[in-house]
């Protein structure tokens, strides 16, 4: 019989090994691609935010502030100033919550097993869709990283409801709230999960506990919403944001099909490339399946219909990104995990041993191999399913040229959507004017970019440069 104390130190070896690897895999991406148009937005506003020109949510097309206090906060601690941000340090921002969450998986060993949680969190070290967003400055990384804690701080809360448990999973739940809006989404498969796995009558005793979680977490969302206690109507908005988002719930630019997530891992071709995780769906179903029988524990139940609603709820939503799959993808590792380490039960006795081993082998090598084209040849290629309206690296070259003219010269950005990631890397020039339409005083710049969706014919002598998927900036001098 294996010694426990010498399979705990084993363990806690390898999982330092996994992350100190996994840290290497992200920071190796920090730089592989531009600022997505998203990240460029997030980035702008942290720029401001630590020159000092404040922060106010916006409840029509923002997310909630977290992100941005974070970056700043930390900034500010590291000694950095507006002239100093780059994109790498606010990438950094972001990876600290993918690596957290790796840790959050590898610390659930004692409720969901040493071997099924190594290796799903290996499985998601590894997997393209966690390293691109874990290295995207935008909320998804940290809302992942708060969900997973809340999901088991609430399994805690559940074993042991004392105050300080309460506090926790209240403080964690509005941490959710004020990182992005569709927490809502996330505490309802939550609340559904605990019904599940918890008897009504002994959810109701736990009544004033949940009191005083549902004021830990309200009084986070008052200090995050209203700018740290400077701008009380914040805390309507962050209300009648719900609004807004129901409003444009559907019928939008980035309406999917209800099967989006799961064609994106199903073998599927893609610009003449293949791609697909189907042994990791496989092992999935495998791993939830085991977890209602007799075999499993609550906590395996609790993930298996924590993950399978947050794919249901999120699949039935037609606004659809990959990154909405980070989430969902960490439970879907861990259900791998577990089919993983129980394949045994399918495998003659002489193999039984080893079935976990080769298992989860192969499991790893086949998320490995899809990882290297996706992090290497195509890691920013709008062919890569697991990127969503990349900036194409051609304006990388517009960048460029733009450094090289004077700080004096005027541009015209005449763009639907301002160009963006184009504003953050026009931060430091003054005269710069964003217009939807071409601007009447339109002689009095000296460069004009002009974007290809306005169907407006090139202006004379124009240079083309990609901005996204299909979409040119034709930049010409006046």
């Amino acid at each position: 019989m294996a010694d426990p104390a010498h399979s705990r130190r084993l363990f806690v070896l390898l999982a330092g090994l996994l992350l100190a690897g996994a840290a290497l895999l992200r920071f190796a991406q920090i730089d592989r691609r531009l600022l997505h148009a998203d990240e460029a937005v997030q980035a702008y506003q942290t720029w401001q935010l630590v020159r000092g020109d404040g922060y106010t949510y916006d409840p029509g097309d923002k997310h909630g502030p977290f992100l941005y206090y974070a970056a700043a906060g930390l900034a500010k601690i590291s000694g950095q100033t507006p002239a100093t941000l780059t994109v790498a340090k606010f990438r950094a921002v972001t990876l600290l919550a993918g690596l957290g969450t790796l840790v959050l998986l590898l610390s659930a060993a004692p409720r969901l097993g040493r071997t099924p949680v190594f290796i799903g969190t290996t499985l998601l070290a590894i997997a393209p869709l966690a390293v691109i967003y874990d290295t995207y400055f935008v909320q998804e990384a940290w809302f992942s990283f708060f969900t997973w804690a809340l999901f088991f701080s609430t399994l805690r809360f559940a074993d042991r409801p004392t105050l300080t448990a309460a506090l926790l999973m209240g403080g964690i739940a509005g941490l959710m709230q004020v990182t992005k809006e569709t927490s809502v989404l996330h505490f309802a498969a939550l609340g559904l999960t605990l019904f599940i796995i918890r008897p009504w009558r002994d959810i109701v005793r736990l009544g004033p506990q949940l009191l005083i979680a549902l004021l830990a977490a309200s009084l986070v969302y008052v200090v995050f919403y209203s700018a740290f206690f400077t701008h009380p109507a914040g805390l309507a908005d962050g209300l009648r944001t719900y609004f807004n988002y129901a409003a444009r719930a559907s019928g939008g630019p980035h309406d999917q099909p209800w099967f989006y997530y799961i064609s994106m891992l199903w073998p599927h071709t893609q610009g003449g490339i293949h791609w697909g995780e189907p042994l990791l769906l496989i092992a999935a179903l495998g791993g939830g399946g085991l977890a209602f029988s007799h075999r499993a524990n609550p906590t395996h139940r609790a993930l298996a219909v924590f993950t399978v609603t947050l794919l249901l709820l999120y699949s039935a939503i037609p606004y659809k990104t990959p990154w909405l799959l980070l989430t969902p993808y960490a439970g879907l590792v861990l259900l791998a995990g577990l089919g993983a380490a129980q394949s045994a039960y399918w495998l003659p006795k002489k193999i039984e041993r080893l079935a976990p081993i080769i298992a989860g082998l192969a499991l790893v090598l086949a998320c490995a191999w899809r990882a290297g084209p996706a992090l290497g040849r195509y890691a920013n290629d709008s062919r890569n399913p697991y990127l969503y309206q990349p900036t194409s690296p051609d304006l990388a070259r517009l960048v460029t040229t733009l450094e090289t003219q004077s700080l004096d010269k005027k541009i015209a950005v005449i763009s639907p959507d301002h160009a963006w990631p184009l504003p953050w890397y026009l931060r430091h020039r003054a005269k710069v004017g964003y217009f939807t339409t071409p601007p009447q005083n339109l002689s009095a710049y000296d460069i004009v970019l002009l974007d290809s969706r306005l169907d407006l014919p090139p202006p004379a002598a124009a240079s083309a440069f990609g901005l996204r998927p299909n979409i040119l900036l034709w930049s010409a001098p006046r």
